[in-house]
């Protein structure tokens, strides 16, 4: 865990750091600054886990940094001040906590371990959400003898072939499954593939053109052969792509 100090009193500065560097050796304090200027610089330099500021800052406020940083909300803030009258304002702003001066262990401790939960909530569900992502890209493909495990974004189409599957890919390679193309459209994600006809399974990131001669027929990145589209799925063909025509 990585933060930053905003503050500009150097004795009150100092003060913290040496609370943390003692008592929180986990978190690296990454450098300090001493107004809003300075503060900008280093948060968009350094892109701390949080940052632990002085409401006043001169005759300026940490709420005008919060302003003027971007996306300042994906920051964690915990603020300090030696004045009551900020925190409707604080709160306003959806900071991890506020703390009145003269800042001290216990309060700082509290104020800390309410970022380290939200800090751990935040990494379980970039986890989570990495472990979905990874699932839902991984496809296996089930021959008679083994199952292939392809990325599903190297797929550029499916074609059937009765109860079997022939999978074209990226590379130029062909696979075949032992499972009906109805399996493998209820696996793929819909926002990417689609049934164009009763024997393809197109994956529609890779279409480059559609023809229109004597039917539709989609022409695919990788691929020199033209996808033909049913009748009844020109329509959803041309929404799902969202073309204007």
């Amino acid at each position: 865990m990585q933060l930053v100090i905003i503050e500009d009193d150097k004795w009150f500065q100092l003060t913290l750091e040496n609370l943390l560097e003692t008592y929180f050796p986990e978190i690296k304090i990454l450098g300090t600054a001493p107004n809003v200027k300075a503060g900008i610089s280093l948060i968009e330099k350094t892109q701390p886990d949080f940052i632990l500021a002085d409401i006043q800052l001169g005759d300026e406020t940490i709420f005008e940094l919060m302003s003027q940083v971007e996306t300042a909300h994906n920051y964690n803030f915990i603020l300090t001040t030696s004045h009551e009258n900020f925190a409707l304002e604080a709160i306003s702003h959806e900071v991890i906590d506020y703390i009145l001066k003269p800042v001290n262990l216990e309060n700082l401790t509290i104020a800390i371990n309410k970022f380290k939960r939200r800090y751990k909530e935040k990494k379980e569900l970039q986890q989570q959400s990495f472990v979905e992502n990874a699932e839902n890209k991984m496809l296996g493909i089930s021959s008679v003898d083994k199952i292939e495990i392809v990325n599903t974004d190297d797929i550029v189409y499916i074609k059937a072939d009765g109860r079997y599957s022939h999978f074209y890919l990226l590379d130029g390679t062909k696979k075949v499954a032992s499972k009906n193309l109805g399996e493998y459209e209820k696996l793929l994600p819909k926002e990417t593939f689609l049934r164009v006809h009763h024997s393809y399974l197109v994956n529609m990131s890779r279409v480059k053109n559609i023809h229109k001669t004597d039917g539709y027929y989609l022409e695919l990145f990788d691929s020199t052969e033209l996808i033909s589209v049913s009748k009844r799925r020109q329509e959803v063909v041309v929404k799902f792509l969202k073309l204007k025509v």
